[in-house]
C-alpha cells in the first residue's frame, strides 16, 4: 500500500530527503569518530564568479557532493514513499 500516490510527489520526497541527507553527512563530517565513514565520494565544484546579464552582474557557486548521508537519505526516502 502506497503513502504517496502521485508518482512527481513520490520522486521529490526522495529527492528531498537525499538532499537532507547529503546535510546529515557534511555535518557528521566534522567529528574525527565519523569523518572517515561520511567522507564524499564525489566533490565536484564549479565556481562562476561573475556572469553579465543585460547590466545585471551575478555569481554563483556549484557544488556537487555524494556522500554516505546521500544513499542514507535515498533510502529512507523510498521507505517513506512505499
Amino acid at each position: 500500500m502506497s503513502f504517496i500516490k502521485n508518482s512527481s510527489i513520490r520522486w521529490g520526497v526522495i529527492l528531498l530527503c537525499m538532499i537532507l541527507g547529503t546535510w546529515l553527512g557534511l555535518f557528521f563530517q566534522r567529528f574525527a569518530a565519523t569523518a572517515v565513514l561520511f567522507a564524499n565520494v564525489v566533490d565536484f565544484t564549479i565556481d562562476i564568479r561573475q556572469i553579465d546579464l543585460v547590466m545585471v552582474r551575478i555569481g554563483f557557486l556549484f557544488a556537487l557532493k555524494l556522500n554516505l548521508g546521500t544513499l542514507i537519505g535515498a533510502i529512507t526516502g523510498i521507505v517513506i514513499t512505499r
